[in-house]
């Protein structure tokens, strides 16, 4: 890739901003050292991976970076010999237990994301490092009392003989106040020894070693003699301690010099994984629509055109006016005409960066709808480059760069030229200019260039293989709208631009006597035709708002005559309910009669007629207690689901259409417009068949799991594989949360089993359980999906 066009098209700024992105300085120096791929293939392979960590934010799973840091001079210091600090061991192994995180996470969707969980797979088995490490050393950087056994037992002997030497010390103290010799109770150190602070007309009534004298001479720091051995027997207990701390840490440094290599391939795989969720992040911030998450690459092509639908300049802040570019199709280059400041030198820089931007597996700022080519060669001459140093023009830095491209120009080479033929006389900038253009289609490169020269224009719009295209300006407000529009020249406008800031009508009418009239006829005619543009895209635009108004209402209609059905289904629901009441009433009641007829004598006649009247009454009941008939309709055909099914799916409001056939896994392949993914039929709520096609029998799911695990009275190693296996069940039976009982105790079972949770991809978020669910001895876990 030409280095020029990267610097002019400012390609490092946009690396500027996704290195923003990142979580630590090797992925920030892979993201500045990236290049455009000039390969298809691999142009595929970059854009395809972006599009799975793109997919994996947006259903939640996040690739931690916690603790990651460039630990490359520290393994080369291990490999070496040199023994670490504790801090950098405890970094490294930080390091590599984010490697080792990062690569846990990717495992259990490997089939979602294969390309990341390849990535991955270059992070090795470092828990003989980490947990040494973790057993070894504290979060505060110091070497623990267990880290080997003479080390324990050391120190607990250095802590006996300092508690002897401070009890020593103190009693010569006490002697030394008592006897005179010094009136303070003031006991210091110097040189590790425990020493009094005597005035130095008193230093021979106190016997010892002095180990210091004040800077005026007159304290003497003594080592009374009865604390000596002590505190000699303490300095070699902390000499032993020393020592036994380097054997530690020595043993901790051979074993990370040992993994050294393994060690620098897996930070190098999290350093590309980090490159990786920086270009996810910046494509939400800049909106980007390509590549779409878990999409495919159908919109990288190696022939035909580029076309970039709403596209936007990515280092352009505020309300950036998006626009439209096809070029490289039906047409092999476009010639860009109008006015300064309009903005042609923005779409010339827009589509060259974007293409870039493409070929560099960034997310492109455009909408979907857009597909790029992929170029062997991009050039680029923007901007001007004069030299008083090198004695260069203008004009002449334009055609230093232009003699380069023409040298390397062929197929599959995108050539931006911005103000071709400026700089010299406008007659033979203008020849030159075109015998420029014509060399280079002739060549088989793609061109887009800008120019105010009207020959252009002319050429342009003769030549089959070019088009016009320019930058709109309004002439009211003398401001430039940037709206870009393709198959029209420009207009220069210069006259009536004077004519609006003032200039003086003579003037502008001696000017205008030097133009021929077919300037101004021509000048009127593209106005006509813009105009007319402009009122067929306002009559497409109505068309598409009546179209859209229509769809609102039916969907509006749809849903008052759903709500009537089910309001009516509702009263017949609620009548069919009074009816039973009714009935079991009357039932009650010929229960009654029953039962007084068996007690006692009464009226025969009456009692008949009773009867017959309940019996009545129980027959309208029951009428109107049974659901109405539905007409018989015939018994469809059941079958399994196929391609071509259209489905809709729990918590994605999408309707999908099902591509490819049932797995023995349980899950199905589904589009849901620009993204595909595998669901499993639990998740599928309905099916439309095609019309007049078979019902659809989903395969029953016989996946289930417990609403809750217990792990109290388990290590914590265990519980956690146990968790994470439960998590497994649950997540595949479909459970939108689980219940998971620790324990209070001591609290390390439950931050044992919360920090696993706050990694694991299948756990949404989770809290302490309420009060009445065991508090902060349970955990509620919430899954995704």
């Amino acid at each position: 890739m030409d280095d020029h066009a990267l610097r002019v098209l400012e390609f490092g700024k946009v690396l500027e901003l996704v290195a923003a992105e990142t979580a630590f300085a090797l992925g920030r120096e892979r993201v500045r050292a990236l290049k455009p791929a000039l390969d298809a293939g691999e142009v595929y392979e970059r854009q395809a991976t972006t599009a799975e960590m793109r997919y994996l934010r947006q259903a939640g799973i996040e690739v931690s970076f916690g603790g990651a840091r460039d630990i490359q001079p520290t393994l080369q210091a291990a490999s070496i010999g040199q023994v670490l600090d504790p801090g950098t061991l405890l970094e490294a192994a930080n390091a590599l237990n984010a490697c080792i995180r990062a690569r846990r996470t990717l495992e259990r969707v490997r089939d979602r994301v294969p390309r990341l969980a390849a990535i991955a797979d270059r992070v090795g088995d470092f828990y003989l490092f980490t947990d040494s490490v973790e057993a070894a050393i504290s979060d505060r950087g110091e070497v623990n009392d267990d880290a080997s056994e003479v080390l324990a037992t050391t120190r607990r002997e250095l802590r006996l003989a300092q508690s002897r030497l401070e009890q020593r010390a103190q009693g010569a103290l006490r002697d030394a106040i008592r006897r005179g010799i010094v009136q303070d109770a003031l006991l210091t150190e110097r040189n590790g020894r425990k020493v009094i602070p005597v005035r130095a007309e008193m230093r021979n009534q106190l016997t010892g070693i002095v180990h210091d004298v004040s800077s005026s001479g007159a304290t003497v720091f003594i080592e009374p003699m009865g604390v000596v051995e002590t505190g000699n027997e303490v300095r070699e207990l902390q000499l032993a301690e020393e020592r036994e701390v380097r054997r530690v840490l020595q043993r901790l440094t051979d074993t990370l010099g040992s993994l050294a290599e393994d060690a620098a391939i897996a930070l190098h795989a999290l350093a590309e994984l980090d490159e990786l969720s920086a270009k996810a992040k910046y494509g939400e911030r800049a909106e980007s629509e390509l590549p779409a998450p878990g999409g495919d690459t159908a919109w990288l092509r190696t022939s035909g055109a580029t076309r970039i639908v709403r596209a936007r300049h990515p280092l352009l802040g505020g309300d950036v006016v998006p626009i439209d570019f096809d070029v490289g199709g039906e047409y092999q280059g476009v010639l860009i005409t109008g006015p300064n400041t309009g903005g042609k030198t923005v779409a010339l820089k827009t589509l060259g960066l974007l293409t870039l931007m493409a070929q560099a597996g960034i997310p492109v700022p455009c909408d979907r709808g857009s597909s790029f080519h992929v170029y062997r060669r991009v050039h680029a001459d923007i901007g001007d480059e004069q030299s008083i140093e090198q004695s260069l023009s203008t004009f002449s830095s334009h055609m230093r760069n232009i003699i380069g491209i023409l040298e390397e120009a062929g197929p599959d080479t995108l050539v931006l030229l911005d103000e071709l033929g400026a700089g010299t006389d406008p007659t033979e900038g203008a020849a030159l200019a075109r015998a420029i253009v014509e060399t280079l289609l002739e060549r088989g490169a793609t061109l887009v260039a800008t120019t105010h020269h009207g020959e252009l224009k002319v050429f342009a719009h003769s030549d089959p293989r070019l088009r016009n295209a320019n930058v709109e300006f309004d002439v009211a407000s003398l401001r430039p709208t940037y709206r870009l529009t393709i198959g029209l020249p420009g207009q220069s406008n210069a006259l009536a631009i004077a004519r609006q800031l003032g200039l003086d009508a003579e003037v502008l009418e001696r000017a205008e006597r030097e133009l021929s009239p077919e300037h101004f006829e021509m000048e009127k005619m593209l106005e006509e035709i813009r105009q007319e543009r402009a009122a067929a895209a306002e009559e497409h635009r109505r068309e598409a708002a009546a179209r859209s108004t229509v769809e609102e209402l039916r969907r509006e209609l749809a849903e008052r005559r759903e709500s009537a059905d089910e309001e009516r289904a509702a009263i017949l629901e609620d009548a069919h309910r009074e009816a039973e009441r009714e009935l079991a009433a009357i039932r009650r009641e010929v229960e009654s009669l029953k039962r007084r007829q068996a007690r006692s004598a009464f009226d025969v006649r009456v009692a008949d007629e009773t009867l017959k009247e309940l019996d009545e009454r129980v027959g309208t009941m029951r009428a109107r207690a049974r659901p109405p008939r539905r007409a018989r309709e015939e018994e469809p055909v059941v079958r399994e689901l196929e391609p071509g099914d259209r489905i809709h799916v729990r918590d994605i409001p999408q309707e999908g259409e099902v591509i490819g056939p049932l797995r023995e896994d349980g899950r199905v392949e589904v589009q849901f417009g620009g993204l595909r993914m595998k669901v499993g039929v639990d998740r599928i709520t309905d099916v439309q068949a095609p019309a007049g096609g078979e019902r659809v029998r989903l395969p029953e799911q016989n996946g289930s799991a417990p609403g809750e695990i217990d792990l109290r009275g388990q290590r914590a190693e265990e519980a956690v594989l146990r968790c994470d296996s439960y998590l497994d069940e649950a997540f595949r039976a479909g459970m939108p949360y689980v219940r998971i009982i620790h324990g209070k105790g001591t609290g390390a079972l439950r931050s044992a089993i919360r920090e696993s949770l706050s990694s694991n991809p299948l756990v949404r978020s989770f809290e302490p359980g309420k009060q009445d669910e065991g508090g902060d001895g349970v955990t509620i876990a919430v899954l995704a999906g």
